[in-house]
């Protein structure tokens, strides 16, 4: 099982400072990775922590390829995931479900899969809807930070809807392990993807 931690910005600017000469996502960036190789200290690891980036921008350790990580953001919490497999984790809090903007980065089978959540009766009393996109958001780009695709990368070709909706997943799809879920306690929406050795 993957090792998930997450921590509010907040925190991690009080542990590990704030350049105000840096603009907001570079300092975020650069909170993601020394929170990165905190986590991997108090787990116990010890190594060369050099990051490189691979053609597409996946970020690994140079100098260890034994060792897997993918790092998130959104607003004001960043989360890491660190794994012996290929990994990639999103985070999300709930976002309003587009029908447009699912038309131009989901897949068909996506959109219908969502498009069936509208005439289910938990929609009619919940935003059932809205979970649904978020958590299927937060699928997709899980798949392709683990990838290394990005969203250029063929975003709306690759398939990754669950059978059901629930706010607990784990299913394989596309060859990938994805486990999804929702921290109640955090209001966040966190998946991530593995594939096989």
């Amino acid at each position: 099982m993957p090792l998930i931690k997450t921590a509010t910005v907040d925190e991690l600017k009080e542990k590990f400072g704030w350049n105000d000469e840096r603009n907001s996502h570079k300092n975020i960036s650069v909170l993601g990775e020394k929170f990165l190789i905190s986590v991997l200290k108090q787990s116990g690891y010890s190594f060369d922590f050099t990051i490189a980036k691979e053609e597409k921008g996946k970020p690994y350790f140079l100098y260890n390829d034994k060792v897997h990580f993918s790092v998130s953001d959104t607003q004001n919490y960043i989360a890491v995931a660190i794994h012996d497999k290929r990994i990639g984790i999103d985070i999300e809090y709930l976002r309003k479900g587009k029908r447009q903007l699912a038309e131009r980065f989901f897949h068909p089978n996506e959109i219908n899969y969502l498009n069936n959540i509208l005439h289910t009766p938990s929609y009619i009393l919940h935003n059932t809807y809205d979970e649904a996109f978020t958590q299927l958001w937060t699928i997709k780009e899980a798949y392709v930070k683990m990838t290394g695709t990005g969203i250029a990368g063929h975003f709306s070709n690759i398939d990754l809807s669950p059978e059901d909706f629930v706010l607990q997943q784990s299913y394989i799809k596309q060859g990938a392990e994805i486990n999804s879920f929702y921290d109640k306690i955090n209001g966040l929406f966190i998946t991530t993807c593995t594939l096989p050795k």
